[in-house]
């Protein structure tokens, strides 16, 4: 036992010496660890990919850059995964900055999704009708941030034209391919075949699940590994169809979609590194009852 009694005494840098050494080597020798896909995160999957073409999917990145890390990524790849399918992202912000992210997440899917395309096309892993190149305003639209949280949620069930007269550059809306509607009706939530709201705080899923009696739309989430826990109860009772939880989600979308992206490349140190804290806790607690064991046997031998 005297082992965790110099343990206990061991100088906090080489605490952190060791979890810094075990986030950098994996991105220095850039190895990958096994990753199975989970039952949240094939909810989502599997819900775009029954999706009839031509669908029309509404995206809200509803997060800010501190969250970027977490939720770009699995934006990234669920925008690879549309294209593929023929599915049409459109996309709104209910946070300011969420606007330039969305565009940064769709333009890097658009690079991976052509890069590909040929060859899923010859293996047969596209749709019929998917774009080799989709084009703004007829296979997918970025919108932009508008304010209001559930208000505006609640005025796009009925209208998307009202809160949304144009995109973010300015082109008005009303024309776009996208929106168009087979009964010529306004566009609205129940020509939407699914919601995701990429959550990092106030003024995300939660807003559309509040209103959920208004749109009756299915809907998903991809949310920052704090608010797994708080999400998987809509999970359970069914308000959500699946969940893209923090990386390790994203990594697992990924791996569905075939994409080595900054998913899968953050998971060996960040699992690395929690593994060596997890054993330094382990040491801490062993020295912890190594030393009340030392103090015990003290005041026996007094006695």
């Amino acid at each position: 036992m005297d082992i965790f009694l110099k343990l206990k005494n061991l100088d906090r840098r080489w605490v952190y010496v060791f979890v810094a050494l075990s986030v950098i080597l994996p991105m220095v020798f850039k190895f990958e660890l096994p990753i199975y896909p989970g039952k949240a995160v094939m909810g989502v999957y599997n819900t775009i990919d029954t999706l009839p073409e031509g669908s029309r999917v509404f995206l809200s990145f509803d997060f800010d850059p501190a969250a970027e890390s977490e939720l770009g990524p699995g934006a990234t790849a669920i925008f690879v995964h549309m294209f593929r399918r023929n599915i049409k992202p459109i996309v709104g912000c209910n946070w300011p900055v969420g606007n330039e992210i969305a565009e940064k997440c769709l333009t890097e899917a658009k690079k991976i999704h052509l890069d590909t395309y040929d060859s899923y096309l010859n293996n047969n892993k596209l749709v019929k009708n998917c774009i080799r190149e989709p084009k703004n305003g007829t296979d997918y639209v970025i919108l932009g941030y508008k304010p209001g949280g559930i208000i505006h949620v609640k005025n796009l069930c009925t209208d998307f034209m009202g809160p949304y007269p144009q995109d973010k550059d300015g082109t008005p809306t009303v024309n776009m391919p996208i929106f168009k509607t087979a009964s010529g009706n306004r566009f609205s939530m129940n020509d939407i075949a699914l919601i995701i709201s990429y959550t990092a705080g106030t003024n995300g899923i939660e807003s559309f699940i509040s209103v959920e009696g208004d749109h009756k739309r299915p809907m998903a989430a991809g949310c920052t590994s704090v608010n797994i826990p708080r999400f998987t109860t809509y999970l359970q009772t069914g308000q959500l169809v699946g969940m893209i939880g923090g990386l390790p989600g994203a990594a697992e979308y990924e791996k569905l979609v075939d994409h080595k992206g900054e998913g899968r490349a953050g998971m060996a140190p960040q699992s690395i590194a929690h593994l060596i804290i997890m054993i330094f806790i382990i040491l801490g607690n062993l020295a912890f009852i190594a030393e009340n064991r030392k103090v015990s046997k003290s005041k026996l031998k007094k006695e």
